[in-house]
């Protein structure tokens, strides 16, 4: 890699941050920028919901999209080298494949199953942190007959991983901004019905009463789902905001937000904006039965934690953690923590992930 390749590509990756990129724009330029400083053939190109180290968009080249199963599950359920949970917690966000097997790519079963039949070789994965936060992750493969990758390629990926981290945390800010630029807000008056309401927030109601198979009676009406969460808040005496997650015939989840106003007359404000990946993640746990404290910790087991690094995050004994993550996966009907998070992305996060990632051109 000459001096000159890095610099048009870490100037490529600090355009984007001053063009203020989508993720789409970011996923794709940022991938270009990489295969500036590095040879690959084939390419997955990850944005991550940094709570959990989870995706929520990418960019694939090369793959066929049969692979993204087989792909999660050799990194989740039974995890070889280079796990991007491990990568993104390491001194060193970036590694390859064949000085992690010694040079015999052989003994990695991803390798063997994936990456081989396609005459794939050497492969280099990368997470892309800020801090203690990531942002990203990669993972790059090269054919077999070009050998593994040299140690300039390498430190080409090293040295743009933190611009590449800028990039994809701008372009997650920009999205929650665009997210909350369609916040809708409804006005429920003591009787549940709609006082005010903005325009959103009508078509919105619209697709909610639809996905319960009914039409609006007319404009006052409240969608049925609603109504437990108008309820608790108008006698939530603490006052607090209580959320509910609903789908829109689009197939998209909404976030649905509820608080009591001043008033004497039980007037009720919901709020209704897209959901986040951070708003599904507890949802679906919920459905499981756990706690609030147990659902906290299915987000450090996601990011690699051990017992003993969860309980000095919440401030618990490990014994008190052991115990949780045993409830937690009885009641998930899981045998171990890879299978526990591999059965939330697989069938809760990985449809919606699917239909964000687009192929290279």
């Amino acid at each position: 890699m000459s001096v000159s390749a890095f610099v048009t590509a870490r100037d490529r990756l600090l355009r984007l941050v001053d063009t203020r990129s989508d993720l789409t724009t970011s996923l794709d330029e940022s991938l270009t920028a990489l295969a500036g400083v590095a040879h690959f053939r084939w390419a997955a190109l990850m944005i991550v919901d940094p709570q959990t180290i989870l995706p929520v968009a990418g960019v694939v080249e090369g793959f066929r999209p049969e692979a993204c199963g087989p792909f999660w599950d050799f990194e989740l359920v039974a995890p070889g080298y280079n796990t991007f949970t491990t990568l993104a917690r390491s001194t060193d966000h970036v590694a390859t494949l064949y000085d992690a097997t010694d040079g015999d790519l052989s003994r990695s079963p991803a390798y063997r199953e994936m990456y081989q039949p396609l005459g794939g070789g050497d492969e280099l994965r990368a997470a892309f942190v800020l801090g203690t936060t990531c942002w990203g992750i990669v993972s790059l493969v090269r054919e077999a007959t070009a050998g593994p990758f040299p140690e300039d390629e390498v430190d080409g990926v090293r040295q743009l991983a933190r611009f590449v981290a800028r990039t994809f945390r701008q372009a997650m800010l920009l999205d929650r901004e665009r997210r909350d630029a369609k916040t809708a807000t409804v006005l429920v008056d003591g009787d549940n019905r709609i006082a005010h309401a903005t325009i959103e927030a009508r078509s919105l109601l619209e697709e909610i009463h639809s996905v319960q198979h009914l039409g609006m009676a007319d404009e006052s009406e409240l969608p049925g789902t609603l109504l437990a969460l108008v309820t608790r808040a108008r006698f939530n005496v603490a006052g607090e905001h209580l959320s509910t997650r609903t789908r829109s015939t689009s197939g998209t989840w909404l976030r649905i937000s509820a608080a009591r106003t001043t008033a004497a007359d039980g007037h009720v404000v919901l709020t209704i904006e897209p959901a986040r990946t951070s708003d599904l993640i507890p949802m679906v746990l919920e459905g499981y039965g756990l706690t609030e404290r147990e659902t906290e910790i299915v987000g450090y087991l996601a990011r690699g934690l051990t017992s003993r690094e969860i309980a000095a995050e919440m401030t618990l004994s490990p014994h008190t953690v052991r115990d949780h993550v045993k409830a937690i996966l009885r009641k998930c009907a899981a045998t171990s923590r890879g299978e526990l998070i591999a059965r939330l992305f697989a069938d809760h996060l990985r449809p919606a992930f699917e239909e964000a990632v687009h192929r290279s051109s």
